[in-house]
């Protein structure tokens, strides 16, 4: 039986958690940093600063979930919310050195590593303890709501505040990410006792392994696995793509701080009302359902994308965050029961790793482009090929079910 002080403090971190989630979505700079960055160095090397980070998650992603499922959920948070902090010091500092703007990305990459599955985790396994796991799935699903209403309101601010100067969405998210870790030294860890967890007997990485080879977990795999070269694609295509339809060239931002800033908002907008209804979508599609549909979503703006320079597709656009707004949530609630609370960040981590180091290897592939048309008709085709291969695991997964 929980006693009541250790209640009160599982209670505060489920308050915690969603503030936890708001703050995150304080990213100001999300409109704006491959502008950001465009302004400092040329399109290729922008490819490869984002490769760095991609490729930073890739060696970081597993050990930080191993670290989160083995000694700590909150000080891993922890860790990744002082990372946060470092890395907008560090991006406000670089000027045009490639070499700071680099460990700027490494810093990320860390952050949002240790965050990764972490953040869900923590919010499940504090349920758990206090017998409140079956809510997971519509508090998950709030949460994340939460956070795209933060994101369209830094969207708003960020596209502004980087019409004026590129480098104030980062002031903005600095200060944010110092809320953030301040929010994160008022967590505690939340104990369990094995109330409603699953048994396990033999050692963790094998036994997750040996999980993993189910169908319903494999595809998860998979869908975590395309999901980051689609989602990502979308929003960093989506800025250059901006700077040159409203008529300013890939190195002068001119108006498309603002316009990428109006336009993430809706998106952000658009993905908290996703959010909000992604346990719905899951129980009208089922989980393979809603997930496949988010991702043709996602392949059908890159396609658009790479077709048109016409605003006729901006409302298409607005539906990017779909798959960001209610893919974890589905994820998260449809693995989580099939796993031991040691299993968990794991599980996360390598989806993500597989994720992230598949679109950064596609980054350095794009880095060796220098005509932002062969970029965007290369990641329709790889949206094309992710959608596909989705559709081909689902249909597998259901025939060995």
């Amino acid at each position: 039986m929980t006693s009541p002080s250790i209640e009160r403090g599982l209670l505060d971190n489920l308050r915690r958690y969603r503030l936890q989630r708001v703050l995150a979505g304080l990213l100001f700079w999300f409109p704006t940093s491959i502008l950001f960055f465009l302004e400092r160095v040329d399109l290729s090397t922008t490819l490869r600063l984002g490769a760095a980070y991609f490729l930073g998650v890739v060696v970081l992603e597993v050990p930080s979930g191993w670290f989160s499922d083995r000694y700590s959920r909150v000080l891993t948070l922890r860790i990744g919310a002082a990372s946060l902090v470092a890395t907008h010091a560090l991006f406000l500092l670089a000027g045009s050195s490639v070499a700071a703007l680099f460990a700027a990305q490494l810093f990320l990459a860390l952050a949002m590593s240790a965050m990764s599955g972490t953040d869900t985790s923590f919010h499940y396994d504090s349920l758990e303890a206090l017998g409140r796991a079956s809510e997971f799935g519509k508090r998950e699903a709030s949460a994340s709501r939460d956070a795209f209403i933060a994101t369209m309101a830094a969207a708003l601010i960020g596209g502004a505040l980087g019409w004026v100067d590129l480098r104030l969405p980062f002031v903005a998210s600095l200060a944010a990410a110092m809320l953030q870790l301040l929010n994160s030294l008022r967590m505690v860890e939340p104990e369990l006792h094995g109330a409603g967890e699953i048994a396990e007997t033999e050692p963790p990485v094998r036994s997750l392994g040996r999980r993993m080879k189910t169908p319903a977990l494999a595809w998860l795999l998979l869908f975590l696995t395309v999901q980051q070269p689609l989602e990502s694609l979308a929003i960093d295509m989506m800025q250059p793509w901006l700077a040159e339809t409203v008529g300013s060239s890939l190195s002068e931002a001119g108006n498309a701080p603002l316009t990428s800033g109006l336009l993430l908002a809706v998106i952000s907008l658009v993905g908290a009302a996703t959010a909000a209804k992604s346990d719905q979508l899951r129980q009208w599609l089922g989980l393979r359902g809603a997930l496949t549909l988010l991702a043709t979503i996602e392949a059908v703006i890159l396609i658009a994308l790479a077709s048109t320079r016409s605003f006729w597709i901006l409302p298409l656009l607005a539906l990017r965050s779909t798959q960001a707004a209610a893919g974890p949530v589905l994820v998260a609630a449809g693995a989580a029961p099939l796993l031991a609370r040691n299993q968990r960040a794991t599980f996360l981590s390598i989806g993500s790793l597989a994720g992230r180091g598949a679109y950064g290897t596609l980054l350095l592939v794009l880095g060796t482009k220098t005509d932002l048309d062969d970029v965007l008709n290369l990641g329709a085709l790889v949206g094309a090929a992710c959608l596909g291969l989705l559709i081909i695991g689902a249909g597998l997964a259901r025939a060995r079910s």
